[in-house]
């Protein structure tokens, strides 16, 4: 049996939340890749209203939660397996489906800009000048990928 309090969220959460990254094939910790996706694949997962909340900062790749990190790596350590059907409520299913459309095939480089560029837009409230630049100076951006960044922002 887990202690609920190995956790930085509630048990049910962090497992909820693991649920929901292993049905977008993301959730693993075992190299930095993943870890790296899993973030992404978060971050977005609360957009779409598919998952519980975590709060993430902006870090060298992208928005980052350290409390996600940490749950990931206690999930793992537990050695916790879960089956992958599909779950309920039907709203939960639909906004799922949402995401899961939205990321699928989509780059690790393309789910970081897009990550950075929208925390930059809605979190620090920077123009879309400031975030361009931010965006070449600080993630060597270029303007291609800046542009499909904002389209892809579009989407949400």
């Amino acid at each position: 049996m887990v202690k609920n309090n190995i956790f930085k969220h509630s048990y049910d959460k962090a497992l909820f939340t693991y649920y929901i990254l292993r049905r977008l094939e993301a959730g693993k910790v075992d190299s930095f890749n993943e870890r790296l996706m899993s973030q992404k694949v978060q971050y977005f997962a609360q957009l779409f209203k598919a998952s519980p909340c975590y709060s993430f900062s902006l870090y060298i790749r992208g928005p980052y939660s350290p409390d996600l990190a940490y749950d990931l790596f206690q999930i793992k350590k537990e050695g916790l397996r879960m089956k992958l059907d599909k779950f309920i409520p039907i709203e939960l299913e639909k906004r799922f489906g949402c995401l899961k459309k939205f990321i699928q095939g989509k780059s690790i480089r393309q789910l970081e800009l897009t990550a950075t560029l929208h925390w930059l837009l809605r979190v620090a409230r920077l123009s879309e000048v400031r975030a361009k630049k931010w965006l070449v100076e600080w993630k060597k951006a270029s303007p291609d990928e800046i542009e499909y960044a904002f389209n892809v922002i579009k989407e949400l």
